[in-house]
């Protein structure tokens, strides 16, 4: 993972750093503890430093035994205990959480390997992603033209969805924990790590600047707070600029508690009014607002099929994934009951003309359909074919060379009055029977004549 110093963490003690109270968590220019070409655990030579953030420090290696690079995350004293390991049941807590990680198997996300211990600090590692982190690009350029923010923004949904099936919340979605590799795909990194990290008895653990408002007021981190980070990113790359400008956590406390939130389309003012809907979604203070799934996410950004991309791409979404994709907004109350009323009042003038405006009512009727189904089995009779029957149908049919008469003979607008139409034949009754049961031709639905 190619990548600079997470500027999240090292340009705002107050906001950005992983504890705010520890003053040993204090960010400062990125120094190795591990020279270059260092050999680690017999393995993996350190060929450079990529980075460094409140979990500890990122390095460049090549995995000696399998020929390729990797990526090696060593923790932090901060995020293991003073002695680099921790006590027995935050490793345990660290370990089940690292084994769910690990089962997060998607093309935007970056892959967790293994966990390992060099000069007494453990280490992760991670699928090295020769690219450049989000935050990073975005400080360079600015914001991503609407139709590339886009691709970005569905591929980042569907590495979130992916890690979302399988349990694992990452706790601190944020640009810099988003790569774009060398082909412009999105890798999502650090999974499994933010949430292996506990929080410490005083201070934030994560990125404020990124984090729900529920859990800057001390509730755990769910789906929802990772849909809030996903919105938060999508505001940066559709607008170039962050949602809370916010310089202190206090600040941010305030800027959730008064509802303060620019508008994506204040900013740019071509955006698209769908893009800017389902970011003010993930960005709504109440968690039951905000989209059930990233993949809901996808699926309300304007064009395309994300579920239809994921199963060409060979993925197989869950049945809650793929019902919670179909999510749709909900109409107003108000509309819903205008549309309702539309339909009843249409059905009743239906009802109302429709006996009015066909050949059935223009003709009268001298006997009822059971007379002349009596009639025709007489004929029958008459012809020789006097054995009861199986199967027997009926009904009513227009000859229509008489309509077309009706039309062509009368020009005037009596053409179809009752009296020119009873002239006949309007309406033809005809009766079949079969020693065996009748069956309509394909693509009728009923026997005809």
């Amino acid at each position: 993972m190619a990548r600079q110093p997470d500027d999240d963490v090292s340009n705002d003690v107050t906001i950005d750093a992983w504890d705010a109270s520890s003053p040993t968590a204090l960010p400062g220019p990125p120094t190795a503890r591990f020279t270059t070409g260092a050999i680690i655990a017999g393995r993996y030579r350190l060929v450079a430093l990529l980075g460094r953030g409140g979990m500890g420090e990122v390095y460049r290696a090549d995995d000696l035994t399998l020929d390729q690079p990797v990526a090696l995350k060593f923790l932090s004293a901060t995020a293991m205990g003073a002695d680099g390991f921790g006590n027995a049941s935050r490793l345990t807590q660290f370990h089940n959480e690292l084994r769910v990680a690990r089962q997060v198997s998607h093309k935007n996300v970056c892959r967790l390997y293994d966990l390992g211990e060099a000069n007494g600090r453990r280490f992760l590692t991670m699928e090295y992603v020769d690219g450049e982190d989000l935050g990073a690009l975005l400080r360079r350029i600015g914001r991503f033209p609407q139709d590339r923010a886009v691709a970005i923004a569905r591929q980042l949904c569907a590495g979130v969805a992916a890690a979302h099936e399988r349990g694992v919340i990452h706790r601190d979605l944020k640009p810099a924990n988003v790569m774009i590799d060398g082909d412009g795909n999105v890798r999502i990194t650090d999974f499994g790590i933010a949430t292996a990290g506990a929080e410490t008895e005083s201070g934030i653990v994560g990125t404020p600047q990124y984090m729900a408002p529920e859990q800057l007021t001390g509730h755990a981190a769910s789906i929802k707070t990772d849909l809030y980070a996903v919105g938060l990113i999508l505001f940066e790359i559709f607008t170039g600029r962050r949602a809370h400008d916010a310089k202190t956590v206090s600040d941010l406390k305030t800027l959730h508690d008064t509802g303060t939130l620019t508008t994506p389309s204040s900013i740019v003012r071509d955006l698209d009014p769908a893009v800017e809907r389902v970011i003010l979604r993930c960005l709504d203070r109440d968690p039951d607002r905000r989209p059930a799934s990233a993949l809901a996410i996808a699926a309300a950004l304007p064009g395309g099929d994300p579920l239809a991309a994921a199963l060409a791409a060979g993925e197989t979404p869950s049945p809650d994934a793929l019902a919670a994709a179909a999510e749709t907004a909900a109409i107003p109350v108000l509309h819903g009951l205008g549309l309702v009323a539309a339909l009843l009042a249409s059905l009743a003038i239906y009802a109302t003309v429709s006996p009015r405006a066909t050949m059935a009512d223009l003709v009268p009727l001298e006997k009822p359909p059971a007379v002349l189904a009596d009639r025709a089995d007489q004929i029958l009779a008459d012809f020789g074919y006097p054995d009861r029957p199986v199967d027997t149908d009926q009904s009513f049919v227009t000859p229509p060379d008489f309509p077309r008469w009706l039309v062509e003979t009368e020009q005037t607008t009596d053409r179809w009055s009752p009296s020119r139409v009873a002239i006949g034949p309007a309406l033809l009754f005809w009766r079949r029977t079969s020693p065996r049961d009748l069956e309509p031709s394909s693509p009728a639905p009923t026997v005809t004549p």
